[in-house]
């Protein structure tokens, strides 16, 4: 089989860039190792700026939130973001990740589902991919939106062997009905996070969706420190489960049941491009290092790609030289905010306090929730986040020397 263009991976990622390359005109094949539907470790949030730049996923959206809570780690302090607008839109990711993939097909794009790649060769005239069942598929160009164990990134190299940080998730989606879900949440359905629950360098979230409740954790470490990690992820969430009760967040009468798990690398591969090649989404190491919302991102970086690859195809030049400006683009759409975020201490600074002051200083929780949320460019308002912050540190420290 011959193709303009394979993407292996039929994520947000992969689905994007195949729909945006064959709206262009481009012969495009989807592959995807799991059968569709299929679902996806994922808290399902999509922040505003993802419908803000593709108005086709409002479609596909479950629910909205229209603000959301930030606990501090000993929960003696909430900060409190409140709109007139949605700031969330909540997704099922099975009905998500499908309807995308339909779009993709619908603008002509052929999927072959269930079938796995062993192995890439990239030669001066042509990429090939070739499948567990010894299928070659021959293309111009292949995309990579395979996810954080790409196999296309692991074949060329790009991965490094250490050093990375990863991030590590557990989480469930509980069906209750409508009823209830309005009950605790009500209308506005309000998301919460808890920052360093138990002293864990990550956060535990709550999303409550339509007829959905997605309860989850998730902890950063060194990649090497992954085996060496003292902190059991299981015993975390069964206590999370426990505090939200506690503290009348959740039914008391809800049951753990099986829970799913995932990974993510945080920060973005030195190099996303090689000869007849690009990376997208996770198989990059796109994603929020605060949140760990990657959606936007991989769906954003497939847009770029697209683009890149339209003009590659039409100038015949497919080599690494033309399709690095690919890495200048997503860095100057997107990544520099990435980079910003891994420049903050995060979760390791004192969250306890931030979030102290963020809960007695309504500008500072709007600003602090909005960036992780999505709904602000950290690299944009860095400077008001500082001035706030400050301004909020000394009337902190004045009002307790009053108190004094």
């Amino acid at each position: 089989m011959k193709y303009d263009v394979v993407v292996v991976g039929a994520g947000p990622a992969g689905s994007t860039a195949a729909k945006y390359l064959a709206e262009k005109g481009i012969k495009v094949l989807l592959l995807d190792k799991n059968k569709f539907p299929r679902d996806k470790p994922c808290g399902g949030g999509l922040p505003f700026h993802v419908w803000k730049r593709f108005p086709y996923v409002k479609d596909m959206i479950d629910s909205y939130s229209y603000g959301g809570y930030c606990f501090s780690p000993s929960l003696k302090y909430k900060a409190v973001i409140k709109k007139d607008e949605p700031i969330v839109g909540m997704v099922l990711r099975e009905k998500f990740d499908k309807k995308l993939v339909e779009l993709a097909i619908e603008k002509g794009v052929n999927l072959i589902d269930g079938k796995t790649v062993e192995n890439i060769r990239i030669s001066k005239d042509k990429a090939k991919i070739i499948l567990n069942d010894k299928q070659e598929i021959n293309s111009e160009i292949i995309v990579g939106a395979d996810g954080v164990w790409s196999i296309i990134a692991k074949k060329l190299d790009l991965i490094p062997p250490k050093g990375r940080m990863i991030g590590i998730c557990m989480f469930q989606e509980y069906e209750l009905d409508e009823e209830t879900i309005e009950r605790f949440f009500g209308s506005e359905r309000f998301c919460s996070i808890h920052p360093k629950f138990q002293g864990m360098l990550g956060y535990g979230w709550v999303f409550p969706k339509k007829q959905h409740l997605n309860i989850g954790v998730g902890k950063i470490s060194p990649n090497a420190e992954m085996s060496k990690s003292k902190i059991n992820l299981s015993h975390i969430y069964k206590e999370y489960i426990k505090a939200l009760k506690k503290t009348n967040m959740i039914p008391d009468d809800l049951k753990i049941g099986r829970c799913k798990g995932g990974a993510l690398h945080i920060g973005p591969l030195k190099k996303t491009y090689y000869d007849r090649v690009l990376l997208c989404g996770d198989a990059a190491g796109f994603l929020n290092p605060l949140s760990g919302e990657g959606i936007y991102y991989a769906m954003s970086s497939s847009q770029i790609a697209a683009d890149v690859i339209a003009r590659s195809l039409e100038t015949e030049n497919t080599s690494e030289m033309f399709l690095s400006s690919y890495q200048t683009k997503w860095i100057n759409d997107f990544g520099k905010d990435i980079y910003e975020f891994l420049r903050m201490p995060a979760y390791r600074g004192n969250v306890e306090y931030l979030v102290k002051l963020a809960s007695k200083n309504d500008k500072l929780a709007d600003i602090v929730l909005n960036i992780m949320h999505g709904g602000l460019s950290i690299r944009d308002n860095r400077v008001e986040l500082i001035v706030r912050f400050l301004i909020a540190h000394y009337k902190n420290r004045f009002t307790s020397s009053i108190a004094s």
